[in-house]
Parts: structure tokens; sequence; C-alpha cells
């Protein structure tokens, strides 16, 4: 059972946390955008706002454990306060 019901796991959890909006804005702004060039805008932003080599490189690692066809497909059902 998973810790985070409805989430295939924690980054996907946080990720949508923290992502969701974005995704959102993304998906209204510009509706024929794919899976892929969702996660590369996301994470051209979390890039482009560290400057740490080994975050980065975590981060890169990350990506590829968020599960972006979930938040892809429930960005614009997902609300959080």
């Amino acid at each position: 059972m998973s810790e985070y019901p409805g989430y295939k796991n924690r980054a996907t959890f946080v990720a949508s946390v923290c992502l969701s909006e974005s995704i959102q804005q993304l998906r209204t702004e510009h509706p024929n955008m794919s899976v892929l060039d969702v996660k590369m805008e996301c994470l051209q932003f979390l890039l482009n706002n560290s400057n740490h080599k080994f975050v980065n490189q975590f981060l890169h690692v990350i990506a590829d454990d968020i599960d972006w066809d979930f938040l892809y497909n429930d960005a614009m059902t997902l609300t959080f306060k």
C-alpha cells in the first residue's frame, strides 16, 4: 500500500504539490504540449533555479522517478491549498 494514496511514489507526490500549478498553466497556454514537453519544461525550470551541480544531477535522477503521465493528465484537476 502506497504511503501516498493516489500517487505512484513520493517523487510524484512532491512534484504534484510543487509543480501542478505550473503544469496546469503550461497545458492551458500550450494545449498541444506532450507529456515529454511538460517534463522537459518543468525540469528546465528546476535546473534554472539551482546552480549547484550535485543538486542538478539529483534533479535529473528524480525526474525519471516522477510519474509524468499522471501529472500531465491530472494537473487540470489537482488543487492544493
